[in-house]
């Protein structure tokens, strides 16, 4: 969220916002036609934006070359997935793009998932919905607790 190199557009401040700018990337590479593909990641809790499905949409439409990666990690801030969305299948949330979804916790399966996707994208078959399945074991703010708030007390036995 607070980092920029060559190629690597973060520093958002608003949850999401790197979504739309990710379509942006896609369609650059697609009309200077250079075979890239954006990776655009954003996190469970950034799930439930507006601006995530509108550039999904624009993606869809013009068929641009981005994956866009949901890391859930069942928990956005301190809230579970299960108490902040109706669907939290992330991958089957662009209905009208392919979503797949992946063992996060794995970086093989993420390698070789990112990379069926990438080459499905670099065919001109347009955008793609991933979600990584993690496990988050420390709260959102870095502080380190045994026991953080935001989980239930049985996951601790």
């Amino acid at each position: 969220m607070h980092m920029y190199a060559p190629n690597f557009y973060g520093g958002h401040g608003i949850v999401g916002a790197q979504c739309p700018l990710g379509a942006g990337v896609a369609f650059a590479h697609k009309y200077l036609e250079d075979k890239g593909v954006c990776l655009t990641l954003y996190g469970d809790g950034a799930a439930n934006q507006g601006q995530l499905y509108e550039a999904i949409n624009m993606a869809k439409l013009w068929n641009l070359p981005c994956l866009f990666i949901c890391e859930n990690n069942l928990y956005g801030m301190g809230t579970s997935t299960d108490r902040s969305a109706a669907n939290n299948e992330y991958y089957t949330r662009g209905h009208y793009i392919p979503g797949i979804q992946m063992d996060g916790m794995d970086v093989l399966a993420v390698r070789e998932g990112t990379r069926f996707a990438m080459d499905i994208c670099r065919e001109g078959k347009g955008p793609i919905m991933i979600e990584a399945k993690a496990y988050r074991y420390h709260g959102d703010n870095g502080l380190r607790s045994e026991k953080p708030a935001h989980r239930h007390p049985e996951d601790y036995s």
